[in-house]
């Protein structure tokens, strides 16, 4: 958002069991999205250290639907990533996700036809699920806060006109990014605002479960192992804020040419290395 400011864009490559180590940086043009640099570091993996078997994991944003049908491409390879909401909501609708799975155990695996020859683990995190039903009642009640002046300006007579109405109701409604849950009602001098409560209920019903797919075996993975798996992307992304933070303070870059840029966050990789590396052997 800074005027006059580059943009760039770095990936980084983790592995290792109980604690990833970063292993591989590579630094890509700023307006690159992150899906797209997949393939590059597929072909790094097994070309240049020329790994035989691969199992990359990867959030919902960077392995997308097309970025799994290039892997599927590619012998040696497999993955692991999580569904989107919609994808969710298409698994419950084609009643392949049942809610009871979860009366007894917060872990469940199941199928689809919709991912051949691929395991979804689904997953349901209680403690998840009450935060996600207080963040969304909180976002539904800010944004019945700033539709309320304008109804109320509706009402006395102080707004009027469809177009006029609806360019009001469209400054605000979308703001908390919760609008598709209501049910707004223009007339020419009138405003009717509801919530859409069996819509409401529908995501409600899905709060705290997530599904996680991959292509890896049970007797390779079995489901726990899955999900322990997926989860250390979280230690990832800590290596990330590391970098970010007052720990390396990777940023500001000061370099000009694309080698010299490369160098620097290629420097603050090998940085990031060592600090791990130690936390890792010294910890208690």
């Amino acid at each position: 958002g800074k005027k006059n400011t580059l943009q760039i864009e770095y990936g980084i490559v983790a592995a290792g069991e109980g604690a990833p180590l970063p292993v591989a940086v590579e630094v890509f043009s700023g307006n690159t999205q992150d899906a797209a640099t997949v393939q590059s570091q597929v072909e790094r993996l097994q070309d240049r250290y020329g790994l035989k078997e691969i199992v990359i994991v990867g959030d919902r944003g960077m392995l997308t639907s097309a970025r799994v049908d290039e892997l599927k491409e590619r012998k040696g390879l497999g993955w692991l990533t999580a569904l989107r909401a919609p994808q969710i909501q298409a698994l419950r609708k084609a009643g392949s996700l049942q809610l009871g799975l979860f009366d007894e155990r917060n872990l469940a695996e199941i199928t689809d036809p919709a991912y051949p020859g691929e395991r979804l683990i689904v997953c349901r995190n209680p403690l998840r699920a009450q935060e996600r039903e207080r963040k969304r009642e909180d976002l539904l009640r800010a944004t019945e806060a700033k539709l309320a002046p304008i109804v109320e300006r509706v009402a006395a007579g102080r707004l009027g006109g469809q177009d006029a109405i609806g360019l009001a109701v469209g400054k605000v409604i979308d703001r908390h990014k919760v609008g598709k849950h209501f049910q707004i009602k223009i007339g020419a001098a009138s405003l009717r605002v509801s919530r859409k409560q069996g819509e409401i209920e529908q995501e409600a019903a899905l709060d705290g479960i997530y599904v996680l797919r991959t292509s890896m075996k049970a007797e390779h993975m079995d489901a726990a192992e899955v999900v322990r798996t997926y989860k250390r992307l979280a230690k990832l992304e800590r290596i990330f804020r590391r970098m970010k933070s007052f720990d390396m303070q990777v940023r500001p870059v000061r370099h000009y040419t694309e080698n010299r840029g490369r160098a620097h966050f290629f420097l603050f990789m090998l940085a990031t290395y060592v600090q791990c590396h130690l936390e890792y052997r010294w910890a208690p």
